[in-house]
């Protein structure tokens, strides 16, 4: 590849055309307002692009109805097709209230699938997908009501007229298997998904399909703390339970095929059931699910996790992509410091790696591509990039930019992020990102920023909260604390009954790396966080009282017993993640759980806090409900303790992903906490 050619699409896109030159900080606006949805798919045959794009103006304007959350324009979707030939663009729907789509796709090279936008007060029965040539002739109804959903999962390029799709009208969560005719839309049941009982406390997983047959493979299902492996008899048209195991016990999770291959992800086993290499890090193998016999160990990343199951329990990190019109993987993206992949296509590899080398330093995501795989749509992003998109043609050499994401904010003056480690007193290896600002300050000025979950994993991406403490003079560290998942399981499991405990001393320590390294002032340190990370900072504030100068709880945890009563009642039956945390978080039914729970609950330690103290929390939230922030306000009332909140009525469990007004009045009222107790 030769040069890039960033002509930019202006009859489709308009970039916005102000600079930001005359500010000397970004203001917080511009991390409050989201950017235009466009979703861009590349036609198999790669001519044309399929693009859904949000009708409105990408500007940062902030929506003042804080019931309305963003503009009403903000939901109006249109549909363009473009000639990449050309570069003429046909409108198929003008994105208006009575034209506009919720999604669409391709079914062939001369023909696509779409869904018109719901209605307000429409009849479920009366919603419809409709497909029709690029030409607008043969529209036709291929899917007429009902509340499911219908998902292409193959294609047969020896078979224009069908696809092959999964749905669940049959019955809730568990799908079928059907041949689709993409004219008439009449659809003929190749396979009726596994009869595994009422569906309560379980979830799919993950699901595996037959390039060739078209028919299912095996289904993973959570069940409880078990993970159940189904596989499908062709023969006898019925399912049967191939494997079990146990969260937080060896096991391996099946995750595509490559070449008739079956490719998992974790522990290695016998065909008897037998352990045979237990893998800290999931590690890849092919596997033969007729005979249960494992390859050699194909590939393993020595600190994180290449896709599957964090210890056999939560999601790792890591997708499998596959061309178009194939359901058989040709690599395995997953995340470290920064985003990898792992290639089964040398030729795909080669490519991936010339294109990257384009863009230094950023992250390169394929996003769709023709069957050949030489016309590409691809997502560059980065933690000071929240996302440029590509239009990537090797047979022209040509490497296109057609939108933005968030043009008002000037790459350059973002913040850069770099990965380090440090080492916890016991000795555990923490992974940490760690922003710099750019900003001149007369000293440093620091904020560790614990996540969610927490049992999840930092974002490599751009991070719009650590952005904006950053555009304040303030160094950010974010660190992968004992308990989070992707990178193996022995970090994670070392988490288990430590909230307050051992994660709090990682985060403890992380703060001690930064002084004695010279990116904070011993007397400028603040915690804060969102959901686990609210929790995490109310630990901070009540167990290492002189630490920190001030705290911002952001919809937290505080009193543990609450959050664990009833768990698995509120639990999503679709989720089905309610008797994890009785591992990781704590049981109450036991007398030693009851007694975690009060030992580690930061409203019954009120009295130890030394710093004040922001709480933010939407009235809606119903991960981590309001009274969480209630219940700990009263008791800062009886105690005369320093803190400010602030509520906001329409929102629920988020900071800087409500709704625009709310992020923007979140943003300003911790600036202004900041100012007050962490500048001066």
């Amino acid at each position: 590849m030769k040069y890039i050619n960033l002509t930019l699409l202006s009859a489709i896109f308009a970039l916005s055309s102000y600079s930001l030159q005359a500010y000397e900080d970004i203001p917080n606006e511009y991390f409050a307002c989201y950017s235009n949805f466009n979703s861009m798919m590349v036609s198999p045959d790669g001519r044309h692009l399929l693009i859904i794009n949000t009708v409105k103006d990408n500007v940062c304007d902030i929506e003042q109805d804080k019931v309305k959350q963003v503009e009403d324009e903000m939901r109006d979707r249109g549909l363009l097709l473009l000639d990449l030939d050309s570069m003429e663009t046909t409108m198929i729907s003008d994105g208006s209230a009575e034209g506009g789509i919720n999604g669409a796709g391709w079914l062939s090279s001369n023909r696509i699938w779409y869904t018109p936008r719901y209605k307000t007060g429409q009849n479920i029965e009366s919603r419809v997908t409709f497909a029709m040539n690029i030409d607008g002739t043969k529209r036709t109804i291929i899917k007429k009501g009902g509340n499911w959903g219908q998902e292409i999962y193959n294609y047969d390029y020896d078979d224009p007229n069908h696809v092959y799709v999964i749905t669940n009208e049959r019955r809730a969560v568990i799908f079928d298997y059907y041949r689709l005719n993409i004219f008439t839309g009449k659809k003929t049941r190749l396979a009726y998904g596994p009869d595994i009982g009422d569906m309560k406390g379980k979830a799919i997983l993950g699901a595996l399909n037959d390039h060739e047959t078209k028919l299912p493979l095996g289904m993973l299902v959570d069940v409880g703390l078990d993970r159940v492996l189904y596989e499908y008899d062709a023969n006898e048209k019925q399912w049967k339970e191939h494997f079990r195991f146990a969260c937080q016990q060896p096991g391996f999770t099946p995750i595509g095929t490559y070449k008739g291959k079956v490719v998992v992800s974790g522990s290695k086993f016998s065909p008897s059931g037998k352990l045979l290499e237990e893998n800290d890090t999931n590690a890849i193998y092919f596997y033969d699910m007729e005979t249960r016999e494992f390859s050699e160990k194909l590939y393993q990343d020595p600190r994180y996790d290449v896709g599957g199951l964090t210890g056999s329990c939560r999601q790792a990190s890591g997708n499998p992509y596959s061309s178009f019109g194939s359901s058989e993987i040709s690599a395995i993206g997953y995340e470290s410091y920064q985003q990898e992949a792992l290639f089964f296509d040398k030729e795909l590899e080669a490519t991936y790696i010339a294109i990257k080398q384009l863009f230094p330093g950023e992250e390169v995501e394929v996003l769709s591509s023709d069957v050949s795989g030489k016309v590409m749509m691809i997502l560059v992003s980065g933690p000071s990039n929240p996302g440029d998109y590509y239009i990537v043609d090797l047979y022209k050499n040509q490497v296109n930019q057609l939108y933005q994401s968030r043009p008002w904010l000037d790459r350059s003056k973002l913040a850069k992020r770099e990965f380090v480690t440090y080492t916890a007193r016991d000795g555990l290896e923490i992974p940490a990102l760690l922003t710099l600002t750019s900003k001149e300050t007369d000293k440093n000025y620091f904020i560790i920023l614990p996540h969610g979950g927490p049992n999840t994993k930092q974002r490599i991406g751009f991070d719009a909260w650590a952005q904006f403490f950053a555009n304040l003079g303030i160094n950010v560290l974010q660190p992968d604390f004992r308990g989070s998942t992707g990178l193996g399981t022995n970090h994670y499991k070392a988490g288990n009954l430590e909230w307050g405990k051992k994660m709090q001393d990682d985060i403890t320590d992380g703060v001690m790396w930064a002084i004695e390294n010279g990116y904070a002032d011993e007397d400028r340190v603040c915690i804060a966080g969102a959901s686990y990370g609210g929790y995490a900072t109310m630990a901070g504030l009540v167990f290492t009282p002189d630490l920190y100068r001030c705290g911002i709880n952001s919809i937290g945890v505080t009193d543990q017993q609450q959050l664990l009563d009833n768990f698995a009642r509120r639990a999503s039956r679709f989720q089905s993640w309610d008797e994890e945390p009785l591992l990781e978080w704590g049981d109450l039914s036991t007398e030693e759980g009851q007694k975690y729970a009060k030992e580690i609950s930061p409203i019954l330690h009120v009295d130890n806090m030394k710093a004040p103290v922001l709480i933010l929390h939407g009235s809606n939230d119903y991960v981590v409900p309001v009274f969480h922030a209630r219940d700990l306000i009263s008791k800062l009332d009886r105690l005369g303790k320093t803190y400010d909140s602030m509520f906001q009525a329409y929102e629920g469990h988020c900071v800087v992903s409500c709704g625009e007004l709310a992020n923007l009045e979140y943003l300003n009222k911790q600036e202004e906490f900041l100012n007050k107790y962490l500048f001066n």
